[in-house]
C-alpha cells in the first residue's frame, strides 16, 4: 500500500498550480471540472509519483483556522524533503514565499522551516 495523494482546497486554481509547479517542480497530469457543482480540480505529480490534488470551489471561503494549532484535530501541514533548505529557498525566491518560521533544528529531522502556499496552507520543508 502507498499513499495516493493529498487534496487541498484553494481559492485560485491557476495561481496554486503555478506555485506548486514552479516551487516544487510538480507537473499537471490531469484536470477537470465537476459541471454539476462548478468545482474545478487538477492533479499535480512529482518524479516520485507523489500527487497533490487541488480543488477550487465556485464560491471558495478563505481559510480562517490556524492549521498549525496541534490542539485541534485534523490535518496540520504538508511536507517536502529537500537536500538543503537554504539552496531550495534561494531558488524559490523568484516567487513570493511566505516564511512562517525560521530554519530550526529538528528532533525527527535534521532541520526544518515552515512556509505557506498562496492560500496560507502550511508547508514544511525539511532535511533528513
Amino acid at each position: 500500500m502507498k499513499l495516493s495523494h493529498v487534496a487541498l482546497s484553494v481559492k485560485d486554481l491557476e495561481r496554486s498550480q503555478e506555485f506548486y509547479e514552479n516551487i516544487f517542480g510538480l507537473k499537471t497530469v490531469w484536470q477537470g471540472e465537476k459541471r454539476e457543482s462548478g468545482k474545478k480540480f487538477m492533479f499535480l505529480e512529482d518524479d516520485n509519483g507523489t500527487i497533490i490534488e487541488l480543488f477550487q470551489d465556485h464560491n471558495p471561503e478563505l481559510l480562517t483556522e490556524n492549521l498549525k494549532d496541534t490542539k485541534k484535530i485534523g490535518m496540520k501541514h504538508i511536507a517536502f524533503e529537500v537536500d538543503n533548505i537554504e539552496s531550495f529557498l534561494a531558488e524559490a525566491e523568484r516567487f513570493p514565499i511566505n516564511k512562517i518560521t525560521e530554519i530550526k533544528k529538528g528532533t525527527s529531522v535534521k532541520r526544518y522551516i515552515f512556509i505557506t502556499d498562496p492560500d496560507n496552507i502550511p508547508i514544511e520543508l525539511f532535511e533528513k
